[in-house]
């Protein structure tokens, strides 16, 4: 490249003239005669108009980019347990990926704008998994309830007297439009559990079927309901470890065998819902090691269909576990015994919870 400096700007001595007064007739290419400030200026000149002509200026190098923190480990489940409760999608992208909280329950974290609430009821207690994503903000938030507790006796099918008075709930961020109906497909399974116990589930929470009263049920009902839309093929969207998958945009109740689940998990149902409003839930019954009862004599160590599903069923139009040992008779409480069939008639709280959420039919 040739650079050609031109004008005043820079103090070149002026050509020598030779004898006879003529300047010579060539010019010098070199830097010979010429004083050392002159050939230093003239050298800085020429490395800023290089420099400007091919572009070749170098910025101070940035900041790196932040590496991930050490939890955000690629492939695999994530543990809640590692990380902050509310994590910055920035630093660490959950959606899509799967989390598992310290209760053993597992999501895998919406990726299409929704937030998810998972709960599976146990035989020593429930535990339940909510995951908020606020995208707006940039902000997923991961909270956890329930544990472990000792399996309680048995309750007889008749509500103790404490359940009728005690008016104890707890909601979930989410419910389906008052008014609205809840259509629900069927998916009877490997082990073909009877959808009529499944349906007398559904029916027992959304019409309040209690025996605190003569009538059989609280009044007025809430104002939502419920209809049974056909068998689905699929089953419900819970993965083999009884945790909640990806939505298909379809309400799936029935069997499903979690082989890969904690031995004393009995039921895990996942919740869908965008603001405040519910778009989905699955209900996921435990085939694999588990006996269910669905009417009549109850065989020692099997659990009843009915009560189960109401229970869920509670999940699923917004209510959450009651927990404390002054609750215990509640249908929300997270307990469930073998041979108990007390679930499937509603407290006094249960239908409180229903009526704040829905209002009365």
């Amino acid at each position: 490249m040739v650079i050609i400096l031109t004008g005043g700007g820079f103090p070149f001595p002026s050509p020598r003239k030779e004898s006879g007064g003529r300047a010579p007739t060539h010019r010098r290419t070199d830097m010979h005669g010429f004083s050392r400030a002159a050939r230093a200026t003239s050298a800085l000149a020429a490395a800023c108009a290089c420099t400007a002509a091919t572009g070749a200026i170098t910025a101070p190098p940035g900041a790196a980019a932040a590496r991930p923190p050490a939890w955000c480990e690629t492939g695999g489940t994530l543990s809640a347990r590692a990380m902050p409760q509310k994590v910055r999608i920035a630093d660490c992208d959950l959606r899509g990926r799967a989390i598992r909280g310290p209760n053993g329950l597992t999501a895998v974290v919406p990726a299409d704008g929704t937030s998810l609430v998972a709960h599976s009821l146990r035989t020593r207690g429930a535990s339940g998994l909510r995951i908020l994503v606020d995208e707006q903000a940039g902000e997923i938030t991961i909270t956890t309830r329930g544990g472990r507790v000792p399996e309680g006796r048995p309750r007889t099918s008749r509500a103790p007297q404490d359940a009728c008075k005690d008016g104890t709930y707890e909601s979930e961020p989410s419910t389906w439009p008052k008014g609205g109906t809840v259509r629900w497909r069927y998916h009877a399974g490997r082990a073909r559990l009877p959808r009529t116990a499944v349906a007398k589930g559904v029916a027992n929470m959304v019409n309040a079927n209690t025996d605190c009263t003569d009538e059989g049920r609280f009044t007025p009902p809430p104002d939502i309901g419920e209809r049974y839309s056909g068998e689905s093929a699929t089953g419900p969207n819970v993965t083999r470890d009884a945790a909640c998958g990806t939505r298909d945009r379809v309400n799936t109740f029935g069997g499903k065998a979690m082989t890969g689940a904690e031995s004393d998990v009995l039921a895990a149902t996942c919740i869908w819902f965008v603001g405040k409003r519910t778009v989905e839930t699955d209900m996921a019954l435990q085939e694999h090691g588990k006996r269910w009862w669905s009417g009549g004599l109850c065989i020692p160590g099997s659990y009843s269909i009915e009560a189960v599903v109401t229970h869920e069923m509670g999940h699923v139009l917004g209510l959450a576990h009651v927990e404390g040992a002054e609750h215990a008779n509640l249908t929300m409480a997270p307990a469930v015994a073998a041979c108990d069939n007390g679930l499937a008639t509603l407290g006094k709280g249960d239908y409180d919870g229903l009526i704040s959420l829905y209002g009365p039919r």
